[in-house]
């Protein structure tokens, strides 16, 4: 990573070093595996059931490797690698990187939590800097394809390249985020040149309050697409305005997400609506968890509504409602079940550019979660 501020990370580390105690060194994994049906219908009246084995619905399977080392002076230096699996198969997760969910090295004191290298999406899921995932939603961005709040939004990054980020410290209850990503997936860069407007760039911030039992956290997302490819195919610079937050009552703990965003390449994870001149739109996702015996009941609702930001006669409005059950069996095994129906309704002219777009979509999960 040619980054120049990568290098103020590193000398930011080596001006706190002084009396170091002693380090330690963590493996650690998930195992997440279980079955999905699922029923579609399209809008040309196809019909297709499905059942699968899926790794990483309720938490993405992984294995990874941390180490840390805490000076005198309360300042810790680690590293943090971390590879997704699909245990159904045995292959690597995120286009077969070996560190694919997590690669970063981080400086963290009185000043914030510093990383460099490549990190979860700030708005995202995954990750110390996720500020627009599972905080935000009973199914976080979605167990499988069960009930988050991606088949309602814009599909930005999980996880970026060549990025830096900071968190702040908390200050009266507010805390913020700040994220830069020089060149975002270095296997799409071809020819391009990291830093350079050959490849795309994201950069992203986002302040959040929280106090006792309520949260807020607003951001916005900022993607520069890679040139010339963007512009000869009609496509802007993205954008996106996230705003949500979570309340819990007692009895129940509540959630709602809401966003505005303009440009982007596609929406809507599972009946997904993609145009290569950019979609424009808003989605907004409620949701509920209630302690009930050992486990938590679920529930979520979305609706979606999107149109193409050149083609606006190509159009998409989706909902979906969802509920699930979680049961931990201990601190590190959980079972779980969701159930999820997705309604989509397109403009003719989608329909007509994509007959085999999905409808009506019934999805129901069950699976099995070990940490270690």
């Amino acid at each position: 990573m040619n980054l120049k501020l990568s290098a103020l990370v590193l000398a930011t580390a080596g001006a706190f070093a002084s009396t170091a105690f002693a380090s330690g060194t963590q493996i650690y994994g998930v195992i997440d595996q279980g079955l999905d049906y699922q029923h579609v219908k399209t809008v040309g009246g196809s019909k297709t059931d499905s059942l699968s084995m899926v790794s990483g619905q309720y938490i993405g399977s992984r294995f990874g490797l941390k180490s840390e080392e805490r000076f005198d002076n309360g300042t810790t230096v680690g590293v943090q690698l971390e590879g997704g699996l699909s245990t159904d198969s045995g292959m690597s997760g995120q286009s077969g990187r070996l560190f694919g969910r997590d690669a970063r090295l981080y400086v963290d004191n009185q000043y914030g939590l510093f990383s460099a290298g490549r990190m979860g999406a700030m708005v995202g899921g995954n990750g110390p800097y996720a500020r627009f995932g599972h905080i935000l939603s009973p199914f976080s961005c979605g167990w499988g394809n069960v009930g988050g709040h991606l088949q309602v939004m814009a599909l930005g990054y999980e996880y970026v390249d060549n990025a830096l980020a900071w968190a702040s410290p908390k200050f009266a209850g507010f805390d913020a985020t700040l994220q830069y990503s020089n060149g975002t997936d270095v296997k799409k860069f071809g020819d391009g040149v990291e830093g350079k407007s050959s490849v795309e760039r994201m950069y992203a911030g986002a302040l959040r309050y929280t106090n006792n039992n309520f949260m807020m956290v607003g951001g916005i997302e900022r993607i520069n697409f890679a040139q010339p490819a963007a512009s000869e195919a009609g496509l802007k610079d993205a954008i996106s305005y996230n705003l949500g937050g979570s309340y819990q009552a007692g009895w129940a703990k509540f959630y709602a997400y809401g966003q505005y965003f303009q440009n982007y390449t596609a929406a809507a994870r599972t009946t997904t609506f993609a145009l290569p001149s950019g979609v424009d739109g808003w989605g907004a996702n409620v949701g509920v968890d209630v302690p009930v015996s050992h486990g938590f009941i679920k529930a979520g609702l979305g609706y979606g509504d999107f149109k193409g930001s050149k083609d606006s006669d190509r159009t998409m409005k989706t909902w979906q409602a969802a509920v699930g059950y979680l049961l931990p069996l201990s601190k590190r095994t959980s079972l779980y079940t969701a159930a999820n129906y997705i309604n989509s309704r397109y403009s003719d002219a989608q329909e007509a550019a994509n007959p085999k777009a999905g409808k009506q979509v019934i999805d129901v999960i069950a699976g099995l979660m070990h940490k270690f």
